[in-house]
């Protein structure tokens, strides 16, 4: 088990390490391609150390116990939800420094975290396939309701700064202000990957589909 762990830890240290060289390099790359197809290629780059980091968070959380990883997770939610409002996007438009580009390393990284903590205690309660199936539905609906009728719509709608808490802005060729997911995104990755890594299925092939 400690092998396991020392193996996790070391997965979850090197997409941590790639994820914070893009969020420091990519404001400074410039890029001949249209605005579009940069954001799409920085899109794909962000996302593989992302899946490393999440890795390296399911197999890192082992048999820990489950209280453990909710105060781990709570811990990285408050680091994170406060550095974020220290890293808003307007802070980021306007030509962000390195010690902005920092306060978001550490923003997006301590976030996606809190997730993996808050996906991988979710997941410790489903035991069937079937379950996961439902959730995904739930997920769906609830989605589609919040970004079209419900508090997502909101929150964009009165420009809360809510949204900077909730949205992990990452940075794209030639600015730090590129795209940004949800939260609640890499929540729902961190939980269905460590369900089917629970319930035996195609784990790998579940986290990169994902």
């Amino acid at each position: 088990m400690r092998q396991l762990s020392a193996r996790g830890l070391s997965y979850l240290l090197a997409g941590a390490a790639a994820l914070a060289g893009l969020i420091l390099l990519l404001p400074l790359v410039g890029s001949t391609e249209p605005l579009s197809i940069a954001r799409i290629v920085a899109y794909a780059l962000v996302l593989v150390p992302v899946a490393l980091l999440l890795h390296g968070s399911l197999v890192a959380a082992g048999d820990y116990a489950t209280s453990r990883l909710l105060v781990f997770g709570a811990v990285c939610a408050a680091l994170g939800l406060s550095s974020a409002f220290l890293a808003r996007p307007e802070d980021l438009v306007d030509g962000s420094g390195v010690l902005v580009l920092l306060v978001l390393c550490v923003a997006d990284l301590a976030r996606i975290l809190a997730a993996a903590c808050l996906g991988v205690v979710l997941a410790r309660y489903i035991t069937s396939v079937g379950t996961v199936l439902i959730i995904v539905l739930a997920a769906i609906a609830a989605d589609l309701f919040s970004v079209f009728a419900g508090p997502t719509r909101a929150l964009v709608r009165e420009d809360s700064p809510l949204l900077d808490g909730l949205l992990l802005v990452f940075p794209t060729f030639g600015s730090a202000l590129g795209f940004g997911l949800g939260l609640s995104d890499f929540i729902f990755l961190a939980l269905f990957a460590a369900a089917s890594r629970f319930l035996h299925l195609r784990y790998l092939a579940t986290l990169l589909g994902v």
